[in-house]
């Protein structure tokens, strides 16, 4: 019998088809990934299948702010190209809804391609009364020649019942898949706790084929350390450790009050922590900074104003590749947006690493394929007023600058995406060594966060910075990798001049391409 999609599904392919016809090329970034037409989220099912690279992604086709989940999907050679695919799920299920959130995806033995993500469901029925959905974990499958992910007959596959005690099936979601050195398959879920002072459990769930889950083993507890709810875990070997990424919401800020930066801002943020994995028994020993109080450690992943919920896949050549949604969740829908039919943009594609202990992110090697313009310019002198080079402009290209600050220059300044009006700014406080990203004067509503400051190492007034800017977003890389901030921006397109200052003696190397997609 030949299947067939919902309506709900058909209605939503229909409407992201017409409206990507009305979309201009220049309405979109010119090389990071936007939905096919409305509102984008989280990133789902990052994998490489079938020869391509497959990125599903939270989407709300209807309308540029946030509303009923769908997944959409597009696919690339090379994760820099993408092309769109027809929306592959919508919530049309009892159990999906309320909207088909967040998850993950793997190649079955037999070339399938398993999904699965968290569907919620009814709200009536949540005993806080707030009108949560509740949530379960639901599979998806496209079997080899055809083009449908179909939901599976027996869904969901893992729901209330399978939560560890005190859990809270209204709580429960984001799903991270993947296969043990032996085959089996394994999953870990966040799921809140009903005593709300316990915090957030990730829990690991185990199968023999992929669809048949048993009970939970907590991987992780956060006892309520930092925020209060952990979203989109990520679990994966990298060097010599384990390392566990997760979104945790509503933190109290973390400030460096010796040096004036901000190690986690107010809200909603992303960290990384590393340790042991013990494949044998299963258990995550995650490195810690007290003998005592066995506190584990944990780092941002982004400092800057914008990025949230990544997440990672291995590449066919063995990389472990993240990406991730750039934005800030809270003030996503604050932004006005009427003029747009499309909101929401994902990070490039980064490689990660581990030196010195240290989450390191690089953009993936493929977006050098895209470099047009080559200019080289050594041994720059930063001026007490802002300086122009008129070859160094533009509002997509791959700027490096390799800096050296003397010890009587005590603050240095970059501006990008400038005109007369309009700049976003980058401020290195030598003395300090914090660097503040500052989007005040980039046509910004007032109630979006403005400023971001972050603690670099220390290397004697030099530093490296590598800009990805596009027409509404830039990401840097600081000191090779060593941390990154990413920050969105609506000005004009056309404010492209690249201006430089500093109150004493520096200097820099320049290396500027233009990216063509």
């Amino acid at each position: 019998m030949e299947y067939r999609i919902s309506n709900e599904l058909a209605k939503a392919r229909e409407y992201e088809k017409e409206q990507e016809a009305l979309i201009k090329e220049e309405d979109r970034p010119v090389y990071h990934f936007t939905p096919r037409t409305g509102w984008l989220n989280d990133p789902n099912g990052l994998s490489y299948y079938d020869g391509k690279y497959h990125l599903f992604y939270q989407y709300h086709p209807y309308d540029s702010h946030w509303g009923p989940m769908h997944w959409g999907h597009a696919v690339s050679k090379d994760m820099i190209r993408w092309k769109y695919l027809p929306c592959a799920l919508a919530p049309d299920t009892e159990y999906d809804g309320s909207g088909c959130f967040s998850g993950s995806a793997l190649v079955m033995d037999d070339g399938s391609h398993l999904l699965m993500y968290t569907g919620c469901g009814d709200s009536s029925a949540d005993p806080t009364g707030k009108g949560r959905w509740i949530q379960s974990q639901n599979i998806a499958i496209k079997s080899p020649g055809s083009d449908e992910y179909i939901k599976y007959g027996k869904n969901p596959v893992i729901k209330e019942k399978d939560l560890p005690e005190g859990g809270d099936a209204y709580e429960f979601r984001d799903p991270y898949l993947w296969r043990a050195e032996d085959g089996t398959f394994r999953v870990l879920v966040a799921n809140g706790r009903t005593d709300e002072e316990t915090g957030t459990q990730l829990t690991m769930y185990r199968s023999d084929d992929g669809f048949n889950w048993g009970s939970g083993k907590v991987l992780f507890e956060d006892e309520r350390r930092i925020g209060v709810m952990w979203e989109c875990p990520n679990f994966f070997p990298l060097g010599d450790k384990h390392v566990l990424i997760a979104s945790p919401m509503d933190m109290q800020a973390e400030e460096e009050e010796a040096v004036g930066s901000i190690r986690f801002p107010q809200g909603n943020n992303v960290c990384y922590i590393t340790g042991k994995y013990d494949k044998k028994s299963e258990d995550f020993t995650p490195d810690s900074d007290d003998a005592d109080t066995g506190y584990y450690i944990y780092e941002p992943v982004d400092g800057g104003l914008d990025f949230y919920a990544p997440q990672v896949m291995k590449t066919p050549d063995g990389r472990r590749v993240m990406i991730g949604w750039m934005q800030d969740p809270m003030m996503g829908n604050l932004h006005d947006v009427k003029d747009f039919r499309i909101f929401g943009q994902m990070t490039v594609p980064r490689e990660l690493s581990m030196k010195n202990g240290r989450l390191h992110q690089w953009p993936v090697s493929e977006i050098e394929e895209y470099r047009t313009d080559k200019d080289i310019y050594s041994g720059v002198a930063f001026g007490n007023d802002w300086i122009r080079i008129p070859s160094i402009c533009g509002r997509a290209i791959d700027l490096t600058l390799d800096i050296k600050a003397e010890s009587t220059c005590e603050e240095l300044g970059i501006r990008f995406a400038a005109d007369k009006e309009h700049h976003v700014e980058l401020r290195f406080d030598v003395a300090r060594s914090v660097l503040t990203i500052d989007r005040s004067n980039s046509g910004q509503p007032d109630n979006i966060t403005k400023k971001r400051s972050l603690k670099v190492r220390d290397r004697n007034g030099k530093l490296s910075l590598r800009l990805l800017i596009d027409r509404y977003s830039a990401e840097i890389f600081i000191n090779d990798g060593e941390q990154t901030m990413s920050v969105t921006y609506y000005t004009d397109p056309s404010a492209q001049d690249v201006y430089f200052k500093a109150n004493g003696p520096a200097y820099m190397d320049i290396e500027k391409y233009d990216l063509q997609k």
